[in-house]
C-alpha cells in the first residue's frame, strides 16, 4: 500500500528526526510504498513563534537578538550547521503534501503530535485527510492536558477527530489516559518507533573522539546552568571521560559534535556512559547497550520520560538532582540489559502486531466498509 507518515517532519529535533526515520524503515521493510506528509505548523498559541520559525527575512531580528548577542556566536554557529545537517536529512525523504497524499492509509505519529504547545494543528487529529483512513501510531499528548485543551477551547474539536480515527494507540500511559477519559475508548500502549524497528542500518561511519567520553544530549535551553556543568564535569574528570555534546550546544563540554540523526544514533555506541534529559536521548542510549542517566524535568517531558522509564525497567537510571553524587549512584554499576532487552521485544513486538493489524484492515476494506 501507499502509506503517508503525518509527524513533526521539519523540527530541528534529532529524536524526532530519528523517530521519523525508524517508522519509514518499519513500513517499508512491511513492503509499503512510504511518503512524509508536509503541513504548515500553526502556532496561534505562541506569538511571534511563526516568523522565528520561517527561515525568512522576519526572523532576523529574533536570530540576531536572541542567539547572536543573547547566546553567542559558538552557540548561533553550531545551530546554523545543525539546521543544514537535519535539512540535508529531510530532503532526502518522498515528501507530500498531507491533504494531497494519494495514500491508502496515513499513520500519524509517533511523537508529541497531540500537544497543543504552540498551536492547534487539526491534521494530527484526523481532520482534512479526505477518505484516507487514519492510524495513530504512538501519538503523545506531551504536556497537553484535558484543562489545558479547554482553556484553549480546542477539547471538542480533538474529543471528536479522535473519536473518528480508524485506529488509536499511545506511546506513554498519560495519552494513553487522556485518550480514554475523551472518547471512552481503551487504547493498547505501543512503543517509540526507535524501539519498534532494528535500528542496526542508522549506525553509520562517524568520526572517531579519541578519547573515552561521557556522551551528554540535553537541549541547549537545560543543562547550562554552572551548578549543572561543574557537577557533571567534575563525575567525568574523576573516571577519567572527556564530556561531549551530541547535537546540541554546551560551551562547558570538551567537544560540542554537529550531526544528523544517523550521525547522532551512532555516537551512542560507544560513549562510556550517557547523561540525559530527554526521550529519545534515553531510548538511544538504550538501543546501543550504554550505561544511562536519566533526569526528568518537570516542565517539558515529565508524562513520557517517566512512562518509558516504568515499561523497560529502567526506574533505577532515574537521577534526583544533577550531581555527582547522584551520578556515582546511578553509573556505579552496568545495567541488567538482558532483562531490559526482553521488555523492549515483548512491547515491540504488540507493537508491530498492532500496526499491521491495523493496516491489514484497511487493505481488505474494512474503513470503507465502516464509513
Amino acid at each position: 500500500m501507499r502509506i503517508g507518515i503525518l509527524t513533526h517532519y521539519n523540527v530541528y529535533n534529532l529524536g524526532a528526526q530519528l523517530q521519523m526515520l525508524a517508522l519509514e524503515a518499519y513500513l517499508r521493510d512491511l513492503g509499503h510504498k512510504v511518503k512524509i506528509l508536509t503541513y504548515e505548523k500553526n502556532f496561534d498559541f505562541m506569538e511571534g513563534e511563526k516568523d522565528r520559525n520561517s527561515g525568512s527575512w522576519k526572523a532576523l531580528p529574533f536570530y540576531i537578538k536572541n542567539y547572536l548577542f543573547g547566546k553567542g556566536l559558538g552557540l548561533t554557529w553550531f545551530n546554523y550547521r545543525k539546521v543544514k545537517a537535519i535539512n540535508r536529512s529531510i530532503a532526502s525523504h518522498d515528501l507530500a503534501p498531507y491533504d494531497q497524499s494519494g495514500c491508502d492509509a496515513i499513520v500519524i505519529g509517533s511523537d508529541e503530535v497531540f500537544s497543543i504547545d504552540v498551536g492547534c494543528n487539526k491534521m494530527m487529529y484526523g481532520y482534512g485527510l479526505g477518505d484516507v483512513p487514519a492510524i495513530a501510531y504512538a501519538p503523545a499528548f506531551g504536556r497537553t492536558t484535558e484543562e489545558l485543551l479547554k482553556q484553549f477551547n480546542c477539547y471538542d474539536l480533538v474529543r471528536d477527530g479522535l473519536n473518528k480515527m480508524f485506529s488509536l494507540s499511545a506511546r506513554d500511559t498519560h495519552t494513553q489516559d487522556m485518550i480514554r477519559s475523551m472518547t471512552g475508548r481503551k487504547v493498547p500502549l505501543v512503543c517509540d518507533p526507535v524501539l519498534l524497528y532494528n535500528c542496526r542500518s542508522f549506525s553509520v561511519q562517524v568520526h572517531p573522539i579519541g578519547k573515552p567520553y561521557l556522551l551528554l544530549y540535553s537541549y541547549d535551553a537545560n543543562m547550562k546552568s554552572q551548578e549543572e556543568a561543574s557537577e557533571i564535569r567534575s563525575f567525568a574528570e574523576k573516571h577519567g571521560l572527556i564530556t561531549v555534546s551530541l547535537g546540541t550546544y554546551h560551551k562547558w563540554c570538551d567537544k560540542n559534535i554537529v550531526c544528523g540523526p544517523m550521525e547522532w544514533y551512532s555516537y551512542f555506541k560507544d560513549a562510556a556512559c550517557v547523561v540525559t534529559d530527554t526521550f529519545h536521548g534515553s531510548i538511544a542510549a538504550m538501543n546501543n547497550h550504554c550505561n544511562v542517566a536519566v533526569f526528568i524535568r518537570q516542565s517539558i517531558n515529565a508524562f513520557k520520560l517517566q512512562s518509558l522509564l516504568e515499561v523497560t525497567g529502567l526506574k533505577g537510571q532515574l537521577l534526583s538532582k544533577v550531581s555527582e553524587p547522584e551520578l556515582e549512584r546511578v553509573l556505579s554499576a552496568p545495567i541488567d540489559y538482558e532483562s531490559t532487552d526482553k521488555r523492549i521485544a515483548a512491547l515491540a513486538e504488540d507493537s508491530g502486531r498492532y500496526l499491521k493489524e491495523a493496516l491489514e484492515r484497511v487493505a481488505h476494506g474494512e474503513y470503507h466498509q465502516a464509513n
